[in-house]
């Protein structure tokens, strides 16, 4: 269950502020810097001869497709808002948190990659617009798998995460990001995801006759 048990509506633009310093948690910590030394490294050494896209050229399409499917805001926007209503109709207290969370992650995303689209203005592979950097249906796809398993535990998070990976592929194979992209919007959908269902831990000490008590509660 969330620490914050509130799933009104209205309450969403409060708890989406409240939750903005998660995202510099120490578990974000080690996401952040291997997602940021990949996205770089990619960017200087690889992203210039597009070589990785040459390789993704399997006979697939329909994994492609997928890929691409799943990363479209609407598809996890959609099962979002199903939730969080449906929970609320059927009085499920934990369906609706989930649909809340997932709801918050999906916003924050958006604000967030808009604004880097506009400000970096890198051109796409296959040219049609400047706003490549970063890839939106990765940090989609990568800010709903923590939800995912947080909610669902590893046996929904792991397929979430694949689902996501190939959203990556599928970006790339398509000529509509660059490697170094979808690296970003992974590491930043992770980013947000975990800051969304951050859960701060009590730490309560006491002190007895010859001896001191440590105790330490997760939400």
């Amino acid at each position: 269950m969330s620490p914050d048990s509130d799933i009104s509506l209205g309450h969403l633009p409060a708890k989406l502020i409240n939750d903005l310093p998660n995202l510099f948690i120490t578990e974000n910590g080690l996401p952040f810097i291997a997602g940021s030394f990949l996205t770089a490294g990619d960017w200087t050494l690889f992203d210039e001869h597009d070589s990785f896209a040459s390789s993704l050229q399997w006979n697939a399409k329909p994994l492609f497709d997928l890929g691409n499917f799943y990363g479209e805001g609407w598809v996890e926007g959609g099962l979002a808002v199903g939730s969080w209503s449906l929970g609320a109709l059927t009085n499920d207290l934990r369906m609706s948190e989930f649909g809340r969370d997932a709801t918050e992650s999906l916003l924050t995303a958006t604000i967030l990659v808009t604004g880097l689209k506009y400000a970096v203005g890198r051109e796409r592979p296959d040219g049609s617009n400047r706003q490549s950097f970063p890839s939106g249906h990765s940090i989609t796809a990568f800010c709903f798998a923590p939800i995912v398993t947080k909610y669902g535990g590893w046996e929904l998070g792991i397929p979430a995460y694949l689902f996501g990976t190939v959203t990556c592929l599928a970006r790339v194979q398509g000529y509509h990001h660059y490697m170094s992209d979808v690296l970003a919007g992974a590491t930043l959908g992770i980013v947000i995801g975990n800051a969304v269902v951050y859960a701060p831990k009590d730490v309560s000490v006491s002190a007895d006759l010859g001896q001191i008590n440590l105790k330490l509660a997760f939400n």
